[in-house]
């Protein structure tokens, strides 16, 4: 296991390696006024990110690291709600899919899979807007919290921050931040609930043919007991890997729906860097995005691994 941990680890070193290589490669080849040889200048580049130096925004003059801490928290917020509801609304369906395999329950899952994966997250959202906002006034139109509450930023993330602000409106706020982040976080978790339906079923159906799960059914358990029991508990280790490489896309998804919902986040940050040019904030905030994604989807293989048997037995048998 410990060969397997330094494989990973020297993988993930060696992917930032190539692509802080690729974005060090493109500002040279972009800035003709760099007179520093290739290699040399590649090094202090590194050891410029290193020290945590993303470079000085050319329009507001201030480091890219206090913009990229300042908007992250936003977007990670976003990204994580988004996750959760496709986890609580994909793991029941996939599941609910598999146990009704080839009938219409099965059809109508995979049919709406197949339409929300298809559906544009700009036009879905504009439409939750039209309909749930201004139609009904049921939910903030964009933004991350009303104007009436001043809340001083602590963490970044609005719902956790109104909860530790000490003033009197702290319950007020906490829901008001809670209703700001229903709409994107739904327009933004439709993706990756279909590929969540998509695994879990897949997984459940294999786990479903295994022995073990036969012999519980014929000691008279409750269908519904060896499902939750036995069925999700070695399903869901299966798809966690696949996953986990699903918080990639909602993070780079992340980018349109905050335009939409006009969230204060580092997609709508780098999206008005691009349009004014702002050529360090864009290679930060890519680097950060990438690197982000990378880092997780790593840390998700490992604890998938960690977790689950069948993985490490095949890591034990592959090193002999």
């Amino acid at each position: 296991m410990l060969v397997y941990l330094l494989r990973r680890l020297i993988l993930l070193i060696s992917t930032l390696l190539m692509l802080t290589l690729i974005a060090y490669t493109l500002e040279f080849q972009l800035l003709s006024q760099i007179s520093e040889p290739f290699f040399s200048g590649y090094i202090q580049f590194l050891r410029q990110l290193t020290e945590g130096d993303f470079g000085v925004s050319s329009v507001s003059g201030l480091p890219i690291l206090g913009a990229l801490s300042q908007y992250f928290p936003a977007t990670l917020e976003l990204c994580l709600a988004a996750f959760i509801i496709s986890l609580l609304l994909g793991v029941p369906a996939g599941t609910w899919a598999a146990l009704h395999l080839n009938r219409w329950q099965d059809g109508v899952i995979l049919t709406s899979t197949l339409v929300g994966y298809a559906l544009p997250v700009f036009w879905l959202g504009l439409l939750l807007v039209m309909f749930f906002s201004l139609n009904l006034g049921w939910l903030p139109v964009s933004g991350q919290l009303s104007l009436l509450y001043d809340i001083k930023q602590v963490t970044g993330i609005m719902t956790i921050d109104t909860l530790l602000n000490d003033s009197a409106y702290r319950w007020p706020a906490f829901f008001d931040a809670l209703r700001h982040l229903i709409l994107p976080s739904l327009v933004l978790a439709i993706v990756p609930t279909t590929e969540v339906i998509r695994q879990i079923r897949s997984a459940l159906l294999e786990v479903l043919k295994q022995n073990y799960i036969r012999a519980a059914l014929t000691k008279g358990l409750s269908e519904n007991y060896v499902i939750l029991r036995h069925g999700l508990r070695n399903a869901f280790p299966m798809a966690l890997p696949t996953l986990g490489l699903q918080f990639g896309t909602v993070l780079t998804s992340a980018i349109m729906t905050e335009i939409v919902f006009d969230w204060p986040g580092l997609g709508r940050w780098l999206i008005t860097s691009i349009a004014l040019q702002d050529y360090a904030a864009i290679k930060g905030g890519t680097l950060a995005i990438a690197s982000f994604t990378i880092v997780a989807s790593a840390v998700v293989e490992v604890l998938s691994t960690l977790i689950y048997p069948v993985r490490r037995k095949a890591i034990y048998a592959s090193q002999g």
